[in-house]
């Protein structure tokens, strides 16, 4: 009795040592086929690359503009004529200010009667046009389009404390620049594509990718800084 007694109990343990084998080895294979799964559902989708690439470009230069465009609205204002770096202030409040809440009252507008996808549309545009015309309607012609003797026989008649809003008159283009510049990167930049982007991408989507759109927007920085300066050594090397 005693002798199968303990037969007995040696083939329990032997059963329970197999039994916590194969569990063990059971866990680890779901453990390994975890990790890989885990790396592959970071990996997007074909349906999400569809929108990822295109919204990655889209940042992209519109941060790549954006970096360039604040670059030279300051020096277009502060080395204008009659103008200087004391014109900044009352750019900011008392044009680029009225111009942000009308803006805003428009944009309210929009999004009651349009998608968000015809309002990013509605909004962009107008500002890519007005840049195209500047670079090559209006600036090529600043001569002739700013106001300098007029501004210059008023200055005669005011006292000197209205030299920076009588510069934004002369400058008129260099300051509607400047608002278009600063509204590109208010409006574009921070408000119309994060509207733009959570309308098209999920929770789950927007959890995974954001970060990357912040890398890209790094990255924009660095080759905005670099067609510059390729920019500028272009300038350099042209006749007078």
């Amino acid at each position: 009795d005693k002798s199968l007694h303990c037969n007995v109990k040696n083939s329990r343990c032997s059963n329970s040592r197999l039994q916590m084998s194969d569990g063990s080895e059971s866990s680890a294979v779901p453990a390994k086929q975890g990790f890989i799964a885990k790396w592959k559902s970071k990996i997007p989708t074909k349906s999400e690359r569809k929108k990822l690439v295109p919204l990655a470009l889209m940042f992209f230069f519109i941060l790549f503009n954006y970096t360039i465009l604040r670059d030279t609205k300051d020096v277009l204002m502060v080395t204008a004529k009659g103008s200087g770096a004391e014109v900044i202030p009352f750019i900011k409040t008392y044009v680029n200010l009225p111009a942000a809440i009308g803006f805003t009252a428009l944009y309210s507008k929009l999004c009651d009667r349009m998608e968000q996808k015809d309002v990013f549309y509605a909004c962009t545009i107008p500002f890519l046009l007005f840049f195209v015309a500047f670079a090559f309607v209006i600036f090529p012609n600043v001569g002739a389009l700013h106001p300098h003797a007029f501004v210059d026989k008023i200055a005669l008649a005011l006292p000197e404390g209205f030299g920076a809003p009588l510069a934004i008159v002369r400058n008129w283009s260099f300051a509607l620049f400047y608002v278009m510049a600063e509204m590109w990167g208010s409006v574009v930049a921070s408000l119309l594509f994060w509207s733009f982007a959570n309308e098209v991408t999920t929770v789950d989507e927007a959890k995974k990718y954001y970060p990357l759109f912040g890398l890209g927007a790094n990255v924009a920085l660095i080759f905005s800084g670099q067609y510059v300066r390729f920019v500028s050594s272009l300038r350099a090397n042209l006749p007078p």
